[in-house]
C-alpha cells in the first residue's frame, strides 16, 4: 500500500492517520472479518475508542502487513501470535536497539544493526571480551565500523534471557555454539536436497516452496525443540512448569 493510497483516506500528512475498521481493512486488502479475527486472537492490538467508534492507526496497518508477510512464508496464526507475543515480553532488545516488536521480526531484511555500546548493554558479561566467540556462534556479524548485524534477533534475545537467568558466559556460549552447529546441519541438508532436484523440476514450484518453507522451517524447528525440551524435563500438560523446574533445581547434583 503506497502513501498516496493511504492519503486518499487521510489527506493531512502532518496529522496522525486513523481509520475505521472498514477503511483499515480496505487499505490492508483484507475482509473486515479477518481484521476482527486477528484482533480477537491478540495478533492486532485493540483500536483507540472514540465514543462507539474504534479508530486504527498506522501501527495497526503495519501489523497487518507484517502478518500477511509471515503468512506468505508459511507461518500459522498461532505461530505468528507466539512470535509477536515473545517479542512483546522480551523488551530488552527492542528498548536498547530502539526498535518496535514488529521491526524485530525480520522477514526479508537483514538483522538490525547494533553498535558495540548497545551490545555491551545487552550482554555486559560477554561484550567486548568475548565478542569473537559471539561472532563464531552466529549471534552477530561484523557489517561495518562499529556496526554488528544481528541475523537472528531471537537468538540474541535468548542469550540475554539466559544471562538474566543466571547462566555463566561459558554456558551461554556453549548453548549458542550448539544451536549454530544444528542450524548449519539443517541448512546443509536442505541445500543438498535442493541441489539434487531433477533438472526438469518446476522452478516456480521450487521458489514457492523456498518462500513458504522458511517460515514453516523456523516455526517447526522451534516447536519441535520446545516439545523435546518439555519431554526431557518431564513436563506434561497437567504439570506446572515452575514446579518441575524447581524440582530439578532442588535435586540436581552439586559440583563434582
Amino acid at each position: 500500500m503506497t502513501d498516496a493510497a493511504i492519503n486518499e483516506i487521510s489527506p493531512d500528512a502532518t496529522a496522525p492517520r486513523e481509520w475505521t475498521v472498514d477503511e483499515l481493512a480496505r487499505l490492508a486488502g483484507l475482509p473486515v472479518r479477518t481484521v476482527r479475527e486477528y484482533q480477537t486472537l491478540g495478533i492486532v492490538p485493540a483500536p483507540r475508542r472514540q465514543g462507539r467508534v474504534g479508530l486504527y492507526g498506522e501501527s495497526h496497518l503495519r501489523r497487518l502487513q507484517l502478518v500477511a508477510r509471515l503468512r506468505d512464508r508459511g507461518y500459522s496464526l498461532a505461530g505468528i501470535g507466539d512470535l509477536l507475543g515473545n517479542w512483546s515480553s522480551g523488551a530488552d532488545l527492542g528498548e536498547v536497539l530502539g526498535l518496535e516488536p514488529d521491526q524485530l521480526v525480520h522477514v526479508d531484511e537483514p538483522g538490525a544493526p547494533a553498535t558495540l555500546a548497545q551490545l555491551t548493554v545487552l550482554l555486559p558479561a560477554m561484550v567486548p571480551d568475548r565478542l569473537d566467540e559471539l561472532t563464531s556462534a552466529g549471534v552477530i556479524e561484523h557489517c561495518g565500523p562499529d556496526r554488528f548485524c544481528i541475523p537472528s534477533p531471537s537468538l540474541l534475545q535468548l542469550a540475554v534471557e539466559a544471562q538474566h537467568a543466571g547462566l555463566t558466559p561459558d554456558d551461554v556460549l556453549a548453548m549458542l555454539q550448539v544451536i549454530h552447529a544444528a542450524a548449519d546441519t539443517v541448512a546443509d541438508q536442505i541445500v543438498r536436497q535442493i541441489a539434487n532436484l531433477p533438472a526438469d523440476t518446476d522452478a516456480e514450484a521450487t521458489k514457492a516452496f523456498l518462500q513458504r518453507g522458511r517460515g514453516l522451517l523456523a516455526h517447526g524447528i522451534g516447536r519441535l525443540t520446545l516439545h523435546t525440551i518439555g519431554r526431557r524435563l518431564g513436563i506434561v500438560e497437567d504439570t506446572d512448569v515452575g514446579d518441575t523446574i524447581q524440582h530439578i533445581v532442588d535435586h540436581r547434583g552439586g559440583p563434582s
